[in-house]
This record gives C-alpha cells, sequence and structure tokens, in this order.
C-alpha cells in the first residue's frame, strides 16, 4: 500500500547518503547523492495531489506548512477553578483537555458513543458562533448527559479554530458512561 511505499523510499533514501562516504570515486559519489535527493523528491511528489503531479503543470512546489495556530480556550473545573490553556488549531477539545490534564473522560476516545466528554459552553453568544455544527448524533449522545444545558456540546466534536479564541468551557457536575450501564 502507498504507506508502506513510502516507508521503504524513506528508508532507501536515508541509506544512501553514508554510502557515498565509503567511495573511493568522486563521481560514484554524486551519483549516490543524485540518487538519494531522486528518491526524497519521489517520497515528496508522491503525497502532493495530482495537479502537481502532472507534467504540464507549472506550480511550484508550496512552502513548508505554518505552524498551528494556537488559541486561548478556558476550562472551568468542577470545583470553580480555571484553566486557561494554549489549544493547537485542527485539535478537538477532547485531545485539549486531555493534553493539558483536564478533567474530561471521553471513554469513547471520540467516537461518538459516549457523553463523557461533555462540556458546557459559558457564554450563549459563543456558542452560536461554534463553526462546527451540532449533528443529530451528537444532539442523540448529549441526550444522555447528565446535567445537559442549552450550551452543551461533546468536546469530542468541536474542532479547535481561530473563531474559538477566548471560548469558556465548563465542566458538568458529573458525567456517565451509557456503554456501562446494566439494564
Amino acid at each position: 500500500d502507498r504507506g508502506s511505499l513510502i516507508m521503504f523510499i524513506r528508508v532507501c533514501a536515508r541509506r544512501i547518503p553514508p554510502t557515498f562516504l565509503n567511495l573511493r570515486r568522486k563521481s560514484q559519489a554524486r551519483e549516490s547523492v543524485r540518487a538519494a535527493a531522486s528518491l526524497q523528491n519521489l517520497v515528496y511528489r508522491w503525497r502532493q495531489p495530482v495537479a502537481l503531479l502532472s507534467s504540464t503543470s507549472t506550480q511550484q512546489p508550496p512552502s513548508p506548512l505554518p505552524k498551528k495556530k494556537t488559541v486561548s480556550i478556558t476550562f472551568i473545573e468542577r470545583d470553580g477553578s480555571e484553566h486557561v490553556v494554549k489549544a493547537k488549531a485542527g485539535d478537538t477539545l477532547l485531545e485539549v483537555a486531555k493534553e493539558h490534564d483536564i478533567d474530561v473522560e471521553g471513554a469513547c476516545e471520540g467516537t461518538l458513543s459516549c457523553s463523557t466528554c461533555h462540556l458546557i459552553v459559558v457564554d450563549q453568544e459563543r456558542f452560536g458562533k461554534i463553526p462546527d455544527p451540532l449533528t443529530e448524533e451528537e444532539q442523540d449522545m448529549l441526550d444522555l448527559a447528565v446535567g445537559l444545558t442549552d450550551t452543551s456540546r461533546l468536546g469530542c466534536q468541536i474542532v479547535v479554530s481561530k473563531e474559538l479564541d477566548g471560548l469558556r468551557l465548563k465542566l458538568p457536575e458529573a458525567t456517565r458512561d451509557i456503554r456501562n450501564t446494566e439494564d
């Protein structure tokens, strides 16, 4: 598969440059360097969209990706203490909470099959500006959450973006994992 091929090419590319140090002739060394560069270029091209691979494409290779932007998010614990954390764009609120040791369980690990990452958005106005819409599946899981409010969301379903900068979230008084209840 594609991942295995990329891994194979990377291993080969890493092994080629040291070999030219053992070569006696400069031409062999240059050839080894060219081969390593070709393999590294192949890895780069393999990951690019199809438009970049066409021979008629005039696009230049993209510049390196910028560092992930961070935003400030405040978690309010059950005891009332507040933790202001830096969250990387692209992470979910559940991942952010776990990374900063906030007491959010996330028993299903973000698969939308429990409500243990239930969070309450403190400001009603900010709740309406969350770019990730509330889906029917998320609403079904929230219906099973303890302490449900009008501004409740599941942390695994909200992806951090610049619009969330300054967001304040409160942890509910309790959580319940319906997967562990017996009938």
